[in-house]
């Protein structure tokens, strides 16, 4: 558990206590649907903030996750991760034109340098983040002709596509994947070109350029080129992207040094004395291990905010104040300027019951015209007109996101002539520079408080980060005029111990309802370590136990939408597959082809798969999109939170907790001592 300082603000990071990870996270992909209206501990993440910069590392848009349970979706990889040496794929073996070994493991990420080594190096890259093309560039060569070349460590490569902030990432790391088909030799051919010609292909539809690449690097084109097409390698790199979830990376580039994180593209001497610091025994600053104690957990306090902000609105005597750090440039900021802050003003502001003041947070590192973005704003707020500048720099945002030089000033000056306002006084507003101090002192004032992402908020200044839905904001809003915001923030009593009361209720279940052992499962369809759990250990278990009438088998949903954003709506196809009478045969065909429905709107697939199951189609569509089942699934999230349940899968054996996608024989021994208690 990490404790998080922010000024005078101290705030306990997920393992502390889940719920607000899915009631009011801040997550790229998405946010958990699931909310209540009830009173209930929250916690506020940092570590997930949109569009971080922190530590030299692009930020992932999830939040780390943590708890209890080997490999269970909040730990997944404590055990995936763990291996010294590493196992690797014997006929993959090659040397590179530069002698070093390089090969695949067997769970097919490539490596280069000796299997053997003491010094085990994996990193989570991006091959679209500046930070990892820092590190290509600057220190993996040394890495190569050190470390590597003598035998003393060997370097892994895992893909963490940030695809919220580069949208060409995941296809660049597929395009990687499917050059590795032909050779690890091929594989790092291939990554090294990919970080050198970044400006290549760094646009949409970027196949050409990855076609001319494989043919540089004397690839059968034709067969790169199917493999890119079918996305063939999708799945494996939202695997990657789970694993990196779960042990701490929410950035990158990342590095696993012997299972010990270090974040960011650090330089070579910092690299070069990690790794010196863990081969002598020694421990990384965060490091987690088995022996780490969690700090304690003290009461928040409200942080102190200055009146600088580049402008307002509602009420300045109103009973709530939100303070909003905006780029302008950032993608998240949009999603909250279109989806909810409409709402805020709606239903907040012009209520009178909130005061909403905004202030400049450009992340210049990784958005280059944020900074002159966040100047026009406040040159149109000199002529009276910020919001409505601030309106059009969001519509716009992905014409003027791209644009360099004079081609930026003369857009924002089109804006300006757009809202009527006087074109000298604008232009020389730009030109002068005269708001940089103002925007300098929010960034400061950011800095202060430890907030290195956008959007981020403040609630009478308790923190709140990332694009959310109204609802979070409505729910904050309305505990803060009742004076309990603090409460929210409070560490969660101790988890009960022995068996827990687990209500079954209408949940679908298999096997005898009078069964001497009931085993429940919450679970995410999305969620690797579940379709692990359900290739490997449930038909054991259906067919030992289920069958024979010793054991009832529950299901319960727990999708955890902030990293798996389509769980909920397979959740809800599963449920209308079960008005039909067909619950488990959804079940199992969501998990059989669990890769294959995980990017996009889903239902399609899931209407497809209810025809090949042999349902009324139109029943099952209209059920599906209706959002019937909606609340059931919510209302298991939020007994499973009740429960103490962190992670997928979680399991309850006669009300006794089992986290993560443990072996059969764990279950067959909890069975076996129970049945003889």
């Amino acid at each position: 558990m990490t404790l998080i300082t922010m000024g005078k603000i101290k705030v306990l990071s997920w393992s502390c206590f889940l719920l607000i990870v899915l009631i009011l996270v801040a997550c790229g992909p998405a946010v958990d649907p699931g909310f209540s209206n009830e009173s209930q501990d929250i916690q506020f993440s940092f570590e997930g903030s949109d569009d971080s910069t922190a530590g030299q590392a692009d930020s992932s848009l999830a939040p780390v996750p943590g708890g209890a349970g080997d490999e269970s979706e909040s730990e997944a990889g404590s055990k995936e991760l763990a291996g010294e040496p590493i196992v690797i794929d014997e006929e993959a073996v090659e040397i590179a034109s530069n002698n070093l070994e390089v090969g695949f493991t067997e769970d097919g990420h490539p490596y280069m340098g000796d299997p053997s080594a003491p010094i085990v190096i994996k990193e989570f890259s991006d091959f679209q983040c500046p930070f990892c093309g820092r590190f290509y560039k600057e220190t993996l060569p040394t890495i190569k002709d050190g470390l590597i070349s003598e035998g003393k460590a060997v370097f892994v490569y895992y893909d963490f596509p940030l695809t919220s902030i580069h949208p060409q990432a995941m296809s660049a790391a597929n395009a990687a994947r499917c050059a590795g088909e032909q050779g690890a030799p091929a594989f790092w051919d291939m990554h090294d070109t990919l970080f050198d010609e970044l400006e290549q292909w760094s646009r949409p539809e970027p196949l050409s350029v990855f076609s001319s690449f494989a043919a540089e690097i004397g690839l059968k084109v034709a067969e790169f080129e199917k493999c890119f097409s079918l996305e063939r390698y999708r799945g494996k790199i939202n695997a990657d992207l789970d694993l990196g979830v779960a042990n701490g990376v929410t950035g990158t580039p990342s590095f696993l040094i012997n299972e010990q994180l270090l974040v960011g593209a650090q330089p070579t001497k910092d690299i070069l004395a990690a790794v010196e610091l863990v081969n002598n025994g020694g421990q990384l600053p965060g490091a987690i291990t088995e022996n780490s104690q969690p700090e304690s957990a003290l009461a928040p306090t409200p942080a102190v905010i200055s009146n600088e902000f580049a402008a307002e609105l509602g009420d300045p005597s109103a009973p709530v104040r939100i303070v909003e750090f905006t780029d302008y440039q950032c993608p998240f900021c949009f999603r909250h300027f279109v989806e909810t802050m409409p709402q805020i003003i709606a239903q907040l502001v012009d209520s009178g019951r909130v005061y909403y003041q905004l202030k400049d947070l450009p992340l210049e590192q990784i958005h280059s015209n944020a900074r002159l973005a966040a100047a026009a704003a406040r040159c149109a707020g000199d002529q009276g007109d910020y919001w409505s500048m601030h309106d059009l720099l969001f519509d716009n945002q992905s014409e003027w996101a791209p644009l360099a030089g004079s081609e930026i000033t003369e857009a924002f000056t089109l804006y300006a002539k757009e809202i009527g306002l006087g074109h000298d006084s604008f232009t020389d507003c730009l030109a002068s520079g005269v708001h940089e101090a103002a925007i300098n002192s929010n960034l400061a004032e950011a800095g202060s408080l430890g907030i290195s992402g956008t959007p981020f908020f403040l609630v009478d200044g308790y923190p709140l980060n990332g694009a959310r839905p109204f609802e979070q904001f409505e729910y904050a809003v309305t505990l803060a005029e009742q004076g309990r915001l603090s409460e929210a923030y409070a560490p969660p009593e101790p988890e009960p111990t022995g068996p827990r009361d687990v209500p079954i209720g209408e949940a679908y279940s298999i096997g005898e309802e009078n069964a001497p052992i009931t085993i429940v499962e919450y679970t995410d369809y999305q969620c690797p370590f579940c379709g692990r759990h359900f290739a490997q250990t449930f038909p054991q278990i259906v067919e030992r136990f289920v069958d024979t009438g010793v054991v009832r088998y529950v299901f319960k949903d727990f999708p955890i939408a902030t990293i798996h954003p389509q769980a909920v709506k397979a959740a809800e196809a599963a449920r209308c597959a079960g008005d039909q009478g067909q619950y488990l045969e959804m079940h199992d065909i969501l998990f059989e082809r669990q890769s294959g429905w995980g990017g996009g709107d889903p239902s399609d697939k899931f209407i497809s798969y209810a025809g090949e199951l042999g349902l009324d189609a139109t029943l099952f569509e209209e059920c599906l999109s209706s959002g019937r089942h909606e609340e059931a699934v919510k209302a298991d999230l939020n007994e499973g939170i009740q429960l103490g349940v962190t992670g997928t899968p979680a399991f309850f054996i006669n009300g006794n907790p089992i986290s993560g996608a443990q072996p059969f024989s764990l279950f067959e021994e909890a069975v076996s001592t129970l049945l003889d208690s």
